[in-house]
């Protein structure tokens, strides 16, 4: 991810393992990401051991704190499939949705998503 030319990160994927690694424990980290496109959280980056991912889709900080602090019981589902690798997009068909054609799949599938609180 760190090497990627044609997709730009921000903050960078150095500033942000700098912030990850200034905590001490990544399960203490919650980790919001501002999805204007999928893109790929690899093993080699060390975010998906963030204690917690959030797709973010434009949310101000008042809501996406909110959302964190139990404030508000959300809901939603991911309108894509995450990548799981680099190679799954470069492989991917682009008349298919998803990952599922692709030899390294979703990490995250079509419809993912959790909801908690009162139903």
């Amino acid at each position: 991810m760190a090497k990627s030319k044609s997709w730009k990160v921000m903050p960078s994927l150095d500033v942000v393992q700098k912030a990850m690694a200034e905590v001490g424990e990544p399960k203490k980290v919650v980790l919001s990401v501002y999805f204007r496109q999928p893109y790929v959280l690899d093993d080699a980056s060390g975010l998906k051991n963030a204690g917690a991912i959030v797709a973010n889709f434009g949310a101000s900080d008042t809501a996406m704190l909110d959302v964190l602090s139990g404030r508000y019981a959300p809901t939603g589902r991911l309108p894509f499939a995450l990548p799981k690798t680099r190679a799954a997009v470069e492989e991917q068909y682009p008349d298919l949705p998803g990952y599922a054609e692709t030899k390294d799949g979703a990490l995250y599938e079509y419809g993912f998503g959790l909801r908690y609180g009162k139903r």
